[in-house]
């Protein structure tokens, strides 16, 4: 066409010069919902410093957000 060409959003590639996608590197994804120049993402990591406190009607679980969102 007569756009330029543009860089593949982060974590996704393209095996081919001019193609018209990317696609999400082995471990990343993109929803359906979402326009193929959306960068690919994965799950995120564990929560970390996970805490759990039970008394006798409840358990509370108390954690830090995860390394990797």
């Amino acid at each position: 066409g007569d756009e330029g060409c543009s860089h593949c959003p982060i974590n996704s590639r393209t095996t081919s010069e001019g193609a018209t996608n990317c696609v999400c590197r082995n471990g990343y994804y993109r929803a359906d919902a979402d326009p193929l120049d959306m960068p690919c993402t994965t799950i995120p990591s564990a929560p970390q410093t996970v805490i759990s406190s039970v008394n006798e009607t409840s358990l509370m679980l108390e954690w830090s957000p995860p390394r990797d969102s």
